[in-house]
């Protein structure tokens, strides 16, 4: 399997990162049962470094999700084939953990080190092949703003790797495929 990705730089040192820090497969695991997780780019403070945090579906989105799931009897649904996201949310097996997850009323954690000092990078979606966008924060202990760029034709062939936390954001296991 091969994946386009992005360069996350900074436009006052030599600060690099890629997006390439949120593939593979992300479960959470309790009670003997998992829930692959959604994740998203983000700049850990702690780490100093681009990774994967954790993305929460919103309010409204969990409340569609319970509805669904209360009457939903189908086979779980595939991500990247189901539209609607509440859907897909309420057909999963392991739904009952994405619940306990959201009631711990916790911030999203940094897939590396289990901190929740966090920023988020919403912004890369529709990036163009030659276009460089702002992630919209600076750089931690330098003067410059992050901000990312494709990695144009370049494509990244990946092993796939499992990578298994508590409800807590605490890594359990990493397995390569």
């Amino acid at each position: 399997m091969s994946v386009t990705f992005f360069d996350i730089r900074c436009d006052q040192c030599n600060f690099l990162g890629t997006s390439l820090a949120t593939s593979g497969c992300y479960l959470w695991e309790h009670e003997a049962g998992v829930f692959q997780f959604e994740r998203q780019l983000g700049l850990c403070l702690d780490c100093n470094e681009v990774v994967a945090i954790e993305d929460f579906p919103n309010d409204a989105t969990m409340k569609r999700a319970r509805e669904i799931h209360k009457t939903y009897t189908g086979k779980p649904l595939l991500r990247f084939l189901e539209k609607d996201y509440a859907k897909y949310l309420a057909s999963q097996k392991g739904f009952t953990i994405l619940e306990k997850v959201l009631m711990l009323q916790r911030s999203p954690v940094c897939l590396v080190c289990g901190n929740s000092s966090v920023r988020e990078a919403h912004c890369l979606e529709g990036l163009e092949k030659d276009e460089k966008r702002s992630l919209g924060f600076g750089h931690p202990g330098c003067s410059g703003t992050l901000y990312a760029q494709s990695a144009g034709n370049l494509r990244f062939g990946m092993r796939p790797t499992t990578y298994t936390y508590d409800i807590n954001g605490r890594l359990i296991s990493t397995t390569y495929g």
